[in-house]
């Protein structure tokens, strides 16, 4: 299933790194991931540039030429993400034309940017774990804000970088639970929520790979404190659908084919509702997967008449331009993959999704040690919160970026599978070049 250059192996490996094929200092890692954390942001030409968007400027070119030299293979997922790229801006020109000729740019470098940063910087465990290790200080520089906003209704890390530059605003929103949503240095409660519920299986598994179970409690329990002050439904579910799957892992150790098993009973799950339900699936999941009663009949409707704008647009979508929808109902639409959809076309989501399933599919043929397989878990599960959660949110700016990394930062683990098979070709080689002696004196054969 991937589409490896015949350079992808141990050899190329070494070229990017030392004779380990591990990448030197994977040092883009903390300043993207402190990029993300910071609220500031500055505007050049009609730009709205932020500490993220300054990274990936900086190492835009070098990551896609690291690419294209063929150092660390090409899979299948490379390929569909640069196809979802150039099909939204083929779309947004196609309706736009030049007159957004910015967000084209900044889209296509947040698409396209953080992916290959992560397929150059993530080449083996090392890497990985520096990146693993620096969402999770993301985290925790944020948690502190976001827990006095939680109780106080007041974001001193938008106060205090408000004092040096522009920033984004703070959501004014109604409590929940009797407590108020924390955004941390995010420009929504839910973009906050949906980045930090990403490293709780990542957390988990990487970090406290080999560790106790006090361990990584106190790691990924400061990920589940910081996803729970979002007050965010999508956020949530990402965490309650990563802890299911380690659940399920746990409890069905025994069984070989568990994932396969999980598969069918949700493809079950979703013909029955389609055949026995009164109302389509994605309603039924709208409705039980909020905190609110209006929030999931809006969504409900939103689906609904976006969905009929899709379907009458299916090429290139609407662009920015208004779809249809009574004066009632609210402009936005919080599902991920419906707005791609709807703003870009079809292809476009049919690139992106096939680029997360071929993801899953050359991970999941890999042969792997058992601490590589943790690592594996960690990640796919992390992944899959995050698409899941999307189906209820919309995710933008750095949380955006941070779906893209995600997505470019696990296909190092293929590569290492080619490695290791080359060091066990040289290790049999060596093993028949052994001296053996004769009565004349040691012979090589």
């Amino acid at each position: 299933m991937s589409l490896e250059a015949s350079t992808g192996t141990r050899r190329n490996l070494q070229a990017a790194g030392d004779s380990t094929g591990r990448t030197s200092r994977p040092f883009v890692i903390p300043l993207l991931f402190i990029g993300f954390t910071l609220p500031l942001y500055f505007e050049i030409a009609g730009l709205q540039l932020s500490g993220y968007r300054i990274v990936l400027l900086i190492f835009f070119f070098p990551a896609l030429i690291r690419w294209l030299d063929g150092s660390g293979g090409y899979y299948a997922p490379d390929f569909l993400v640069l196809g979802y790229a150039l099909w939204a801006a083929l779309a947004i020109f196609y309706h736009h034309a030049l007159w957004r000729w910015e967000y084209i740019g900044i889209s296509f470098i947040e698409t396209i940017g953080p992916y290959f940063i992560a397929r150059w910087m993530i080449r083996d465990e090392h890497a990985f774990r520096v990146f693993v290790r620096w969402i999770f200080i993301a985290v925790l520089l944020m948690l502190p804000f976001s827990v006095y906003q939680f109780i106080a209704d007041r974001s001193l890390i938008l106060e205090i970088f408000g004092k040096i530059g522009n920033v984004y605003n703070v959501v004014q929103e109604e409590p929940r639970l009797g407590f108020y949503r924390a955004q941390g240095s995010m420009p929504h409660p839910i973009l906050y929520g949906v980045f930090c519920s990403v490293a709780f299986s990542l957390v988990w598994y990487v970090l406290g790979y080999g560790k106790g179970f006090t361990f990584k409690m106190s790691r990924a329990g400061n990920v589940l404190l910081a996803t729970f002050v979002s007050l965010s439904s999508g956020a949530w579910l990402s965490i309650v659908v990563q802890i299911a799957l380690m659940a399920w892992k746990t409890i069905f150790a025994f069984l070989q084919r568990k994932w396969n098993l999980l598969l069918y009973m949700f493809a079950g799950l979703y013909l029955f509702l389609e055949i026995f339900a009164n109302r389509p699936p994605a309603q039924i999941f709208a409705a039980y997967l909020t905190l609110k009663k209006s929030t999931a009949m809006n969504r409900i409707f939103i689906f609904t008449f976006a969905s009929d704008d899709v379907l009458n647009n299916p090429i290139f979508g609407i662009g920015f331009n208004e779809w249809s929808r009574p004066r009632w109902i609210v402009g936005s639409v919080d599902n991920f993959w419906l707005v791609v959809a709807l703003r870009y076309g079809l292809p476009s989501l049919i690139f992106i999704v096939a680029a997360i399933v071929m993801t899953f599919v050359i991970l999941g043929r890999a042969q792997l040690s058992s601490k590589l397989e943790s690592y594996r878990l960690g990640y796919l599960f992390a992944l899959t919160g995050f698409c899941v959660s999307a189906i209820t949110v919309h995710v933008w700016d750095a949380t955006l970026c941070l779906l893209m990394f995600l997505l470019g930062a696990g296909i190092w683990m293929v590569n290492t599978k080619e490695e290791s098979d080359q060091l066990q070709v040289e290790a049999n080689q060596r093993r028949t070049r052994r001296i053996r002696y004769t009565r004349f004196g040691p012979e090589e054969t």
